[in-house]
This record gives C-alpha cells, sequence and structure tokens, in this order.
C-alpha cells in the first residue's frame, strides 16, 4: 500500500499508520547508536540472536501450526489487553503449543514495541524447540527487517497489498539473506500471484479487507486452491476465535492459523490453544525443561519459574 497509488480506497488510518510509521523509521535511522549503518555494524559483529527457520517449525509442530499473536490494541477494536506483559503471554503461548509467536511492534494504534519483541524472545529463547518469532510490522524499509532480525525476530510480515511490487521483491530478498523466510501476507487473488511469483514459502490470507478493516472468513477459503500441490505453507489471518473455525481450514488445506484478540482476550490462553488445536490436556512444564536459565523478566529469575507461573496462570 503506497499512499500514492493506494490513497483513493484506502481508510484514512491505515494512511495514517503508514505516515506515522514513515516518521518513526526516519527518526529511528537519524538517532545516535540506531543510525542504518549502527545496525549494519551490529549485524556483521554477529550479535543478533540465533535464529530457527519458521517454516520448519510450523511444518514440524502441531497440524495446523498456530502463530499465537501478542496485541495490545488494534485500530478496529480499540484497547485490548493494555496491561498484558509480553514476557509472561509468549511463555503461557510456548507452553500452550504455539508454533509461532506474532508480536505487534507499531506503538501508535497497536501498542507494541521492539522491546515487547525482545522480551517474547528472550522469554522463550531457552526452550527446546521454541517458537518463531514474527514482527509484525508495517515494513516498508530494509531498515525495519534489520531492527527486527536484532531484536530476535525469525521472520517479518510482508504485506503485499502496500508494497509495490519492487520493493516487495526487494524486501523480500533481504530478509531472506538474514536467514529469515518472510511471511507474505496477501487478500485476494492477484496479491496471492504476486506472492507465488516472489517464490514466498510461506502465505497468509488476511480474512480483513485492509481497504475497509471488515473481515471475511470465506476469504482464505476462496484462495487456498491457489496454493494446492505446491510447497507453499498456507495460513489464515483474522477472525478466528474457535476450533470450528481451525477445523474448517485445515480441511482445506491451511497449515497455520493466526489468532490475536481471541487469545489476548481469553482467561486462560493456554487451554485456549489447546482447544484451537485439539490438543490433550495440559502440556507438563518438565517437557519444556529448558536448557539454560533467562535472564530476569518481570521478578522471574529462571525459564523453570517462568514455565511454573505461565501453567498456573499467573
Amino acid at each position: 500500500m503506497s499512499t500514492e497509488t493506494k490513497s483513493n480506497g484506502v481508510p484514512s488510518i491505515l494512511q495514517k499508520i503508514y505516515a506515522q510509521r514513515q516518521l518513526d523509521v526516519e527518526k529511528a535511522k537519524s538517532t545516535p547508536g540506531t543510525t542504518p549503518s549502527d545496525l549494519d555494524t551490529l549485524l556483521s559483529l554477529h550479535l543478533a540472536p540465533p535464529l530457527i527457520s519458521v517454516v520448519d517449525r510450523l511444518k514440524s509442530g502441531p497440524k495446523p501450526g498456530l502463530m499465537a499473536e501478542i496485541k495490545r490494541a488494534s485500530p478496529s477494536k480499540g484497547d485490548i489487553a493494555l496491561t498484558a506483559n509480553a514476557a509472561r503471554q509468549a511463555l503461557t503461548y510456548a507452553l500452550g503449543g504455539a508454533s509461532v509467536i506474532s508480536v505487534l511492534t507499531e506503538p501508535t494504534w497497536f501498542k507494541g514495541s521492539l522491546l515487547d519483541m525482545r522480551l517474547a524472545r528472550d522469554a522463550v529463547g531457552a526452550l527446546p524447540n521454541r517458537p518463531a518469532i514474527l514482527r509484525k510490522e508495517f515494513i516498508f524499509d530494509e531498515y525495519q527487517i534489520a531492527e527486527a532480525r536484532l531484536h530476535g525476530a525469525d521472520t517479518v510480515l510482508l504485506i503485499v497489498a502496500m508494497l509495490p511490487v519492487p520493493r516487495l521483491q526487494a524486501l523480500y530478498a533481504y530478509s531472506v539473506s538474514l536467514g529469515m523466510e518472510p511471511l507474505v501476507e496477501v487478500n485476494n487473488a492477484a496479491e496471492m500471484h504476486s506472492a507465488l511469483a516472489l517464490g514466498a514459502k510461506i502465505v497468509g490470507v488476511n480474512n480483513r479487507n485492509l481497504h475497509d478493516f471488515n473481515v471475511d472468513m470465506g476469504t482464505t477459503s476462496r484462495l487456498a486452491d491457489m496454493v494446492a500441490g505446491r510447497d507453499v505453507v498456507l495460513c489464515a489471518l483474522s477472525g478466528i476465535s474457535s476450533a470450528a473455525d481451525v477445523e474448517r481450514y485445515t480441511a482445506e488445506g491451511v497449515g497455520a492459523v493466526l489468532v490475536g484478540e481471541s487469545l489476548m482476550r481469553a482467561k486462560d490462553a493456554g487451554a485456549f490453544i489447546r482447544e484451537l488445536l485439539g490438543l490433550p490436556g495440559t502440556r507438563e512444564a518438565a517437557t519444556l525443561k529448558p536448557r539454560a536459565p533467562l535472564g530476569k523478566v518481570d521478578g522471574v529469575r529462571t525459564a523453570e519459574e517462568a514455565l511454573r507461573l505461565a501453567a498456573e496462570g499467573a
């Protein structure tokens, strides 16, 4: 979505988000210590955390894989869970069986941050077979991808609707060069063609139309046949709130589902994940025994303590 080519049909809120993120990125680029040169130096010094393959993680985990999202607010729903602790939420998701943890990092409308993503990554980093970390963001600049890599992301979101094809191709190539296979988001057949032409290995169909913010749960269903027989993980994004939704999409060939608001509002997110995925009982903390201690996060000194607190719903 470039403001030049899509301004007639895009809600003003999306234009505002895009414009604000452009200002935010330019400010970060001009801040001593976080300039593009600084980020390049940090990457060249191999200071980014170790990666895992999001494709492998989705293919090796429960079917379908769950992308569990940390989202405090949204433009369409307003405040959802402003007091949510990203580290604790991530641990709960991991303990429940999530294959990917999606973290909103946009600060103004979604109330997220890069710190949230880094804390989520740190919280689950010592777990065997940990979830992959997705930076959920309005990405239009390589700088944002470098930020994501340095803050612990394993993958980033690229939205076909907001990027001219040359920009989409450049961002995809840069992300892959850093070892991160992007999640490429589409909403219609033309965008799906663009994603497949790109060679994307993970394609997410957003059931929410970015032009009017309406949700149509049939969007994923209508596009599923376009990836049939391809080595592509098809993901259903937005509007998923029940096991019935998950079962429907699984039958249609969907390999992963992203759930955000429903999980953030759930009284027991871990139990809700197991319900969505049809997993039996509570996973014992012993099965996720960490290989190394975590740093102190919100009064929690070890991964064992964090897992216990997550299991208790603290």
